[in-house]
């Protein structure tokens, strides 16, 4: 230690020191880094169907816009969904509707839910699908053949 020096003084340097490099080491050198290019969409919009759609269902949907304008809800059913109770259309700044609704039978089937504005001249429309009874594609089912032991032979044809 150098004459006319505190012990102390080199200590604290010491300390200050360390503290400043783990704060150093902790920090990222590059910014993070963006999930996406594309711009955030100017409405958002959620949809849900509730409950089962083989018996009556209810299909709810919350539009709302990010520049305050007044926005337009719309629920839209295909043929073979029938509408019961609630509001298809509704229309506000933050909107939200209920549509209680059957299906006439299990085949495959999209809901649209529609949330459009219009602003100057432009008009921004965000649909969203929901799918009443996604199933895969069934394949018939091909008789296997048995040979004289009653094991199945299976045939490839070109």
């Amino acid at each position: 230690m150098a004459p006319g020096r505190d012990a102390r003084y080199d200590t604290s340097v010491i300390r200050r020191i360390l503290v400043l490099a783990l704060i150093l080491a902790h920090t990222p050198l590059v910014p993070p880094a963006r999930t996406s290019c594309k711009p955030t969409a100017p409405i958002e919009l959620e949809a849900r169907i509730i409950g089962d759609p083989s018996s009556p269902f209810g299909i709810a949907a919350k539009a709302s816009t990010r520049l305050g304008v007044p926005v337009d809800l719309e629920i839209i059913l295909p043929d073979g969904v029938t509408a019961h109770a609630g509001q298809a259309k509704v229309s506000g700044k933050a909107c939200e509707t209920r549509l209680d609704a059957t299906a006439r039978d299990r085949s495959r089937r999209e809901i649209l839910v529609r949330a459009s504005f219009t602003q100057g001249g432009a008009t921004m429309t965000r649909v969203l699908p929901l799918v009443l009874f996604d199933e895969p594609v069934r394949t018939p089912k091909i008789p296997l053949k048995t040979n004289s032991r009653g094991e199945a032979i299976l045939e490839f044809s070109p």
